[in-house]
C-alpha cells in the first residue's frame, strides 16, 4: 500500500466517524465531495441511486448552481485498490441508459431512484438544452490509476470518444485513483501562508510604464513584469496559498481560454502579442512599494493574493515549469493595497468574469455571511459558508454543520413562498434574489427553516421507492415544496415574522420533538399530491411542474384557504 492509499484510507475512516456511515458509504461521500466540490455535508439522499440495477452508477447530480447550466455528476466510486475493466464496460452500458435509452425501455428500469433521476436529466435536457448541461463522469477507486490495464484504457477511450463529441457544453471522464483523490485533496484544503514578493518591472523613466494611483487612503499599483517572474512566485508556493482569497481552482488547459493562454505565450511567433491579448493579474496586498530604480525597477509586494488571474499565472507556472515559456513573454500587472475586507471583496467580485464561476464562491467573504456565520452560532449550528469548510474540523456533530446555500434555498423555499426556484434554480439565491434572502434580519427564521426543511426531507425518505409513482417523485425531489405547505400548517399565517423570542421557542420545540411535525409533513405531502393528481398538466410531467411558478401559486391558495377555514373553525362556538 502507498503512502497516499494511506491517506484515503485514512481520510475514509475520519469521514467513516464524523457522518457515522459504513466505511464504503464514506469512501462514496468522500469521492462525491471531492468530485463535486461540495461539502460531504451538503449531500442529498436523493442523489445516491446504488442498489439493484444501479447500472454501476453510485450517485447522480444534478446541480444547476449557474443560470442557463446544469451540471451533472454520474458517479461509480469502489472502495478497492484496483481498475476493473469490466465494470467501466458496465458504466458505460449505464450511461447508455442514461443518455440514449428510449423512455419505453426506461419504464422496465427496476430501480426506481435511478429511472426518476434520469427522466429528470431527460427533461432538463429537453428543456434547456444539451449545449447547457456540462456532464462530468467519475470512475474512483483507491487503486493506482496509472497501472490500469491496456483494456481499460481501450474502454476509456470508447466512453470519450462516444460523448465528447460536442452534444453537450462539455463531457469529461475522471478516472480517479489514490494520487489523483490526495491531489484533489492537497487542492482543495490549503493551508494559509503568507506570500511576500519582489516582482522585477519593466521600467522607463523617459516613456510611462507605471501607473501609481492613491484615492481616499487606497494604493493602487499598475506595472508590467516578466512573465516568468509570476510563474517563479507559483512554482515557489507549492501549498499554493498565494490563491487562497480567489474564487475557483484551476481549470486545466484543455479549456479553449487556458489553451490560448499557453499555445500564446509558448509561441516565439505570438508571445510578444501575450500583453495585449491577456486581462492580466490582480493582485491584493498589505502593501506595495515601487522601486523606480532605472537599474533594478521592482515592486515590493506583501502579503499578496491573487484574487483574479489564477488561469493566467498557473498556465505561465506549468509552461515555466516544462521549459516552454518565451523569455519575452510579459503580463500585465494591477496591485492594490488595502487591509478593508469589504473592499477585497468587491475586487474579487468584479474582477472574476473572464472564467465563469459559482456566484455561491464570490459571495463567501461577503460581511453578511461571515454575520451569519457568527449568528448560527447562537444556536450551536456551524454555517458552512465555504465548501468543505468544517469537514475534517474534529469534535463536530455533522449534524449541526448546515452549508449556507441550503439556508439560503430553504429560505427562498419557505419564507419567501418560491420552492420551485428553491429546488432548481439555486442560482438565484447568490443572484437576484440574494439582497431579499439575506437582507441581515434576525437569524431565528433563517434557523427554522432550515430545520423544518431538513426535516421534511428526512421523513420524505420513508417514500423514496414507494410504488405509488406521483408520491415517489414528491418524496424525492419535492422537499422544498412540501417543506412550504409544513411551514405554514405549523407556524401559521403569520409566518416567522419578527418575534424573536416565539421564533427561539419554535426552534427550542422543533429540535426536542421531531416527531411533533410528522402529522403536518403528511398533511402537507397530501396537499401537494392533490395538487398535482389533480391537474393533468401537472401529472404528466411532474419535473417540469416542481419547477413551476405555477405550483407555487397554487400551492398558496391552497394554503392560504385551508388556513381562513381553520380560523373559521377556531371561532365557531363550542
Amino acid at each position: 500500500m502507498s503512502i497516499k492509499q494511506q491517506i484515503v484510507n485514512e481520510r475514509v475512516e475520519e469521514t467513516t466517524r464524523i457522518l457515522k456511515v459504513p466505511e464504503d458509504l464514506a469512501f462514496l461521500r468522500v469521492v462525491h465531495s471531492l468530485v463535486t466540490g461540495q461539502s460531504i455535508h451538503a449531500f442529498e439522499q436523493a442523489d445516491l441511486v446504488e442498489g439493484g440495477q444501479e447500472k454501476q452508477i453510485d450517485t447522480f447530480t444534478l446541480d444547476a448552481q449557474d443560470a442557463g447550466l446544469t451540471h451533472v455528476y454520474i458517479i461509480q466510486a469502489k472502495n478497492t485498490d484496483g481498475f476493473s475493466s469490466n465494470s467501466l464496460v458496465l458504466l458505460r452500458n449505464g450511461l447508455d441508459w442514461v443518455l440514449n435509452k428510449p423512455r419505453a425501455d426506461l419504464a422496465n428500469l427496476a430501480n426506481v431512484r435511478l429511472r426518476d433521476r434520469i427522466l429528470e436529466f431527460r427533461a432538463i435536457r429537453s428543456g434547456d438544452g444539451p449545449s447547457n448541461i456540462a456532464v462530468t463522469v467519475a470512475f474512483v477507486t483507491n487503486g493506482v490509476a496509472s497501472e490500469r490495464s491496456d483494456e481499460f484504457r481501450q474502454e476509456e477511450k470508447g466512453i470519450v470518444s462516444a460523448y465528447d463529441n460536442g452534444t453537450f457544453s462539455s463531457f469529461e471522464l475522471l478516472t480517479w485513483g489514490a494520487d489523483e483523490l490526495v491531489a484533489r485533496i492537497n487542492f482543495l484544503e490549503r493551508h494559509e501562508r503568507r506570500v511576500d514578493a519582489e516582482i522585477p518591472i519593466r521600467y522607463d523613466a523617459n516613456n510611462p510604464s507605471l501607473i501609481k494611483y492613491h484615492s481616499q487612503g487606497l494604493k493602487g499599483v499598475i506595472c508590467t513584469a516578466q512573465a516568468r517572474e509570476i510563474a517563479r512566485i507559483v512554482n515557489d508556493d507549492p501549498s499554493e496559498s498565494v490563491f487562497d482569497l480567489n474564487v475557483r481552482r484551476f481549470l486545466g488547459v484543455r479549456g479553449s481560454v487556458n489553451s490560448d493562454i499557453l499555445r500564446t505565450c509558448t509561441n516565439p511567433e505570438t508571445s510578444l502579442q501575450f500583453w495585449f491579448l491577456n486581462n492580466g493579474i490582480t493582485i491584493v496586498c498589505d502593501s506595495v512599494e515601487p522601486i523606480t530604480d532605472p537599474d533594478n525597477a521592482l515592486v515590493k509586494v506583501k502579503n499578496l493574493q491573487i484574487v483574479n488571474g489564477c488561469q493566467t499565472a498557473k498556465t505561465l507556472a506549468l509552461a515555466e515549469k516544462a521549459g516552454n515559456l518565451a523569455p519575452d513573454t510579459r503580463v500585465l500587472l494591477r496591485i492594490y493595497e488595502t487591509n478593508d475586507s469589504k473592499l477585497v471583496g468587491r475586487v474579487v467580485l468584479s474582477t472574476n468574469n473572464q472564467n465563469k464561476i459559482t456566484s455561491r464562491d464570490l459571495r463567501a467573504n461577503d460581511d453578511i455571511q461571515v454575520n451569519m456565520e457568527r449568528a448560527f452560532q447562537k444556536y450551536a449550528y456551524y454555517y458552512e459558508r465555504k465548501p468543505r469548510q468544517f469537514d475534517l474540523v474534529s469534535g463536530i456533530d455533522s449534524n449541526r454543520v448546515i452549508p449556507n446555500e441550503l439556508v439560503g434555498q430553504s429560505f427562498l423555499a419557505i419564507v419567501l413562498k418560491k420552492p420551485s426556484d428553491a429546488r432548481r434554480r439555486k442560482y438565484k439565491v447568490w443572484g437576484e434574489m440574494y439582497d431579499s434572502i439575506f437582507c441581515g434580519r434576525i437569524v431565528e427564521p433563517y434557523v427554522l427553516a432550515v430545520l423544518i426543511h431538513r426535516e421534511t426531507a428526512k421523513w420524505l425518505s420513508q417514500f423514496g421507492t414507494d410504488p405509488d409513482n406521483i408520491k415517489r417523485k414528491l418524496a424525492n425531489n419535492g422537499s422544498f415544496h412540501v417543506a412550504r405547505i409544513a411551514a405554514q400548517l405549523w407556524v401559521g399565517s403569520g409566518i416567522f415574522g419578527t418575534d424573536e423570542d416565539r421564533l427561539a421557542g419554535q426552534i427550542g420545540q422543533l429540535e426536542g420533538d421531531t416527531k411533533q411535525l410528522e402529522p403536518v409533513f403528511s398533511k402537507a405531502l397530501g396537499i401537494l399530491h392533490g395538487l398535482v393528481t389533480g391537474s393533468q398538466e401537472y401529472s404528466d410531467d411532474l419535473d417540469v411542474a416542481l419547477k413551476s411558478a405555477t405550483l407555487d401559486s397554487d400551492i398558496d391558495k391552497s394554503v392560504f384557504a385551508l388556513s381562513a377555514q381553520m380560523g373559521q373553525e377556531k371561532k365557531r362556538p363550542a
